[in-house]
């Protein structure tokens, strides 16, 4: 006698294993999903341009130190290295955005001085964007509000654009940090834009 399936069981089956391949999926994507948690974490309280300034300096300062050191994995190590120094520097007195170039600036030396540990032509390239983006980050924080949001917004959306040639190059820093990056750096463009245009609250 041929065994059947009782309908329901055969539902339940498809619907676990369903489960089971959403759950895969946002373990495979789970850069995507670091990206957004930081995206609501940054937008919270509303859009910031300040905030946005920050996050792209720092993140032009990672990609800069990973190329200096010449270690990929060292990118993600950056992220928390940064985050830290920005907040030792306003327990401290400090100014967040001095400490940060700063550091960019100590990198770029490093990395040109390793001599034969490093790639000259890429600290040279990662020096030379840290500078475009802190110079468009630094304009964003001393405009009017209008202005701030838009020039924040560009440099967030250049810098996505920066992670997404990256991470199509493989190169200087984990496909996982650029995919996390570029999801952040996307939305807060985005969400800048919004607010400029009055669709989103400040």
């Amino acid at each position: 006698m041929e065994h059947t399936t009782p309908p329901h069981e055969t539902a339940d089956h498809h619907g676990s294993g369903h489960r089971a391949g959403i759950g895969r999926h946002l373990l495979a994507r789970w850069p995507s999903v670091v990206g957004l948690l930081a995206l609501i974490a940054d937008t919270s309280g509303g859009s910031d341009s300040h905030t946005t300034a920050m996050i792209i300096i720092l993140a032009a300062m990672c990609y800069l130190a990973a190329g200096a050191l010449g270690s990929r994995r060292s990118g993600w190590v950056m992220v928390a290295v940064g985050s830290a120094a920005v907040t030792l520097a306003a327990i401290t007195g400090l100014d967040p955005t001095t400490t940060l170039l700063v550091m960019g600036a100590g990198f770029a030396v490093f990395g040109f001085l390793r001599g034969s540990g490093a790639d000259r032509r890429e600290v040279g390239v990662q020096a030379l964007a840290f500078a475009v983006f802190s110079a468009i980050a630094l304009t964003a924080m001393y405009s009017g509000p209008l202005a701030a949001l838009y020039l924040a917004a560009f440099a967030a959306l250049g810098h996505a654009a920066w992670d997404a040639a990256h991470f199509i190059r493989d190169k200087v820093v984990s496909r996982s940090l650029t995919e996390a990056c570029f999801v952040l750096d996307l939305g807060l463009g985005a969400a800048l834009l919004l607010t400029a245009w009055n669709v989103l609250p400040l």
